[in-house]
Order: C-alpha cells, then sequence, then structure tokens
C-alpha cells in the first residue's frame, strides 16, 4: 500500500465529507449539538448492537481484542494525565487532552483501511476492535468530556445515562446466545448504526468550521497528537505480545490502535460543553499526520 493510495482511497473521502459540512455550517446555522445526540443516543448504539451481535469471531479471539483495546486506552490515559499535570493544564483543557489521546477513530478510517491492507479477515476483527473503542468513548470518554464543568460525580453517572454499554450487553447476549433478532428490527437497526459513520464526518466538518486559531493551543494539539499516533501504537505492541495475539489479528490491533483522534470526540464536546475547537483541531491535525505514520507502520507490518 502507497501513500498515494491510503490518501486517495482513504484520507480524502474523509475530509470530501468533513469539508462539505464545514462549508454548509459556515452557511447555514446547523445545531451540532442536536447531531451529537444523536450520535451518541442513536446511531452509535445501534452500530454497537448491530455489529457484536452479527460477530462469526470466536469469543475468544473477542476477548483477546478487547483486552487489548481496553489496556492500551488505559496506559496511554496514564500518559496523557501526567502530561497535564507536568505541563499544569487546566482541568477543561486536561479533560479534552486526555480524551484525544485515547478516543480511536477505528471506525470511518480504521475499517476501510483495514479491508485494503488484510482483506475481509481484517475487517471483520477491525469491527470488533473499533465496537470496543465505542465502548471506551461512551464510558471514559463521557466522564472526560463532563468533567471539564461538571463535579466527579455528576461526570461518573453520565456514563450510565448514555446507551451504549446497554447496547453492547444486548448484541453479546444475543452473540453468545445464538438468538437472531426479529428481520424488522435488525433491519432497523442496520440501517440506524449506518448512519453512525457519516454523522460523525458531519459533526467534525461543523466542529472545524468553528476552529479560528490554533496558535494558542499548538502545543498541546501537537502532544496530543503525538500520543495518539505514535506512542499509542508502540503500547500496543507491547500489549499484543502480553495477550497473546499473533499473525493478522496482531497486525490489525496494532494498525487500529495508531488511528488518529476519534470524530465522535466532537460530538461528545457538543454534547458536554467542552473544549469543542481542541478537540476538532487534535482530529484535524492527527488525521493529517496519519497520513505519514500509518503508511510507516504497514510498511513495517510488512504491508505493501
Amino acid at each position: 500500500m502507497t501513500v498515494l493510495n491510503v490518501a486517495y482511497n482513504v484520507v480524502l473521502p474523509v475530509f470530501l465529507i468533513v469539508g462539505l459540512a464545514a462549508l454548509v455550517s459556515r452557511r447555514l446555522a446547523l445545531d451540532s449539538r442536536t447531531l451529537g445526540t444523536l450520535i451518541i443516543y442513536v446511531f452509535s448504539p445501534a452500530l454497537v448492537l448491530d455489529g457484536i451481535s452479527t460477530s462469526a469471531l470466536d469469543p475468544g479471539e473477542i476477548g483477546q481484542i478487547s483486552a487489548v483495546v481496553f489496556a492500551v486506552a488505559g496506559v496511554v490515559a496514564l500518559l496523557a494525565w501526567g502530561t497535564t499535570r507536568l505541563l499544569r493544564f487546566d482541568r477543561k483543557l486536561a479533560s479534552v487532552f486526555i480524551m484525544t489521546s485515547i478516543l480511536i477513530n477505528a471506525g470511518n478510517y480504521g475499517l476501510p483501511l483495514n479491508e485494503f491492507a488484510f482483506g475481509a479477515e481484517g475487517v471483520a476483527r477491525a469491527m470488533v476492535y473499533y465496537v470496543m473503542t465505542t465502548v471506551v468513548a461512551n464510558t471514559l470518554g463521557v466522564f472526560l468530556a463532563s468533567r471539564g464543568e461538571a463535579s466527579g460525580r455528576e461526570a461518573a453517572l453520565n456514563v450510565f445515562r448514555v446507551p451504549l454499554l446497554y447496547a453492547l450487553l444486548l448484541g453479546l447476549a444475543l452473540n453468545f446466545g445464538g438468538v437472531i433478532l426479529p428481520t424488522p428490527v435488525a433491519r432497523a437497526v442496520h440501517l440506524l448504526g449506518q448512519a453512525a459513520v457519516p454523522c460523525m464526518l458531519v459533526m467534525l466538518g461543523l466542529q472545524l468550521a468553528k476552529v479560528s486559531s490554533l496558535r494558542r493551543q499548538i502545543g498541546p494539539v501537537v502532544l496530543a497528537s503525538g500520543l495518539r499516533l505514535v506512542v499509542a501504537p508502540l503500547v500496543a505492541v507491547g500489549m499484543t505480545a502480553l495477550f497473546g495475539l499473533t499473525g493478522i489479528t496482531r497486525s490489525v490491533s496494532i494498525v487500529e490502535s495508531a488511528m488518529p483522534t476519534a470524530v465522535i470526540s466532537s460530538a461528545l464536546a457538543a454534547q458536554f460543553n467542552a473544549d469543542g475547537e481542541f478537540t476538532a483541531a487534535v482530529v484535524l491535525v492527527s488525521t493529517a499526520a496519519s497520513l505519514i505514520t500509518l503508511s510507516v507502520l504497514l510498511a513495517l507490518l510488512g504491508v505493501g
């Protein structure tokens, strides 16, 4: 896979949608908060329920991938927290700094990239990785987005107010129990899930349209992007060895861990009144820089 192929087939479609949304946002008074609410409470839970309930992977392999996701998120979160303490960020900036360092764009970017690199087997494993990253986003991500203005107790309670955790548990129960949803329900859930990724890209465009200047935050933005693109995959290399992942499962897990900051961070920022400009800036910078970092990583993994 060449740099040009990645740029043309994966990054360019993403930026076309984001750019269109930003352009429309500058001309029309669009409500990003309402769209963010739909993403968090409707589209993302439907995507998780559909992806987990229909997954054909072995439960043991799902468990290994899940362990890597949570372990990488935990280690990177600790490193990001240490950075905020060392540099004495205020509470609001510290919260979004940690959030943008751990939330991974493993869906609209990671899924097609893994398909190009590893084929259908790669997509199946990347879907599990993506679903588990949405669990991180809707638990730790919600807590961090809320923490900027809410109390610790209120931020913790917000985690249980979003439906994704319940969608995950239901999906696992259906999968392991061999239960198939009634056709009308399954089709409705599938259609709602398909809306998640394009709506996230539109949300990113709406947030980027509000970015006025990066100069006052360029240092934190670059640091958060570096944690996401460079440090996280290095942590993933160790975690895949620790949990015994091999072959294509190992490669997919490392590649997914190296994805740029998730678009859903912008939705969370809008929903919980966090620093939307900073989150959008990190998404923009990390996505642009990932063209280089992911190309290097894929070459190191022997994909070409």
